[in-house]
């Protein structure tokens, strides 16, 4: 009997220290446009193919880079420029088609690196997937292995 609780204890051990970067990461769901569409989707992790901080994508002293899903778009804000694209969803592959960009110059190189770096890993040429976790943060991941934790805020009151 003891030895099975141990075993038990080990193996939640295990599921717990399981991270945005693993393969197995906890139970997921494909996100709905409605559940996309209900929330501001700020950063909260990122990391490479090999589990690598993404830290580019973090700049002291700004607003977290955002996702933000409304009628058929979806909207990149925080960084230097506004972009936005319009997407849908198949099954859990995030399509992003088109999308329109500002040209602001930015003035601090961080924030021009951000915005480089974001362009990158969320864009219309890259495979992307989506699924929310069992404590409602969307996961995105990318064809190359880039993984990106957003957790959900509230939209703003009109």
């Amino acid at each position: 009997m003891k030895r099975t609780y141990m075993l038990a204890l080990a193996l939640l051990a295990i599921g717990i220290g399981i991270g945005i970067g693993s393969s197995t990461a906890y139970a997921a769901s494909t996100p709905t446009t409605a559940q996309l569409e209900a929330h501001l989707w700020q950063l909260a992790r990122a990391t490479d193919a090999q589990g690598k901080r993404i830290d580019a994508l973090f700049v002291r002293g700004r607003a977290p880079y955002t996702l933000r899903f409304q009628g058929r778009f979806m909207s990149e804000l925080n960084l230097c420029n506004g972009s936005s694209s319009a997407y849908h969803l198949q099954d859990n592959q995030l399509v992003l088609e088109g999308g329109i960009m500002t040209t602001a110059a930015c003035i601090r190189d961080e924030v021009a690196e951000q915005e480089r770096v974001a362009g990158t890993l969320v864009n219309a040429r890259a495979e992307m997937t989506l699924a929310l976790d069992e404590r409602g943060r969307l996961l995105l991941r990318n064809g190359h292995g880039d993984a990106l934790m957003f957790s959900p805020v509230p939209l703003p009151v009109k």
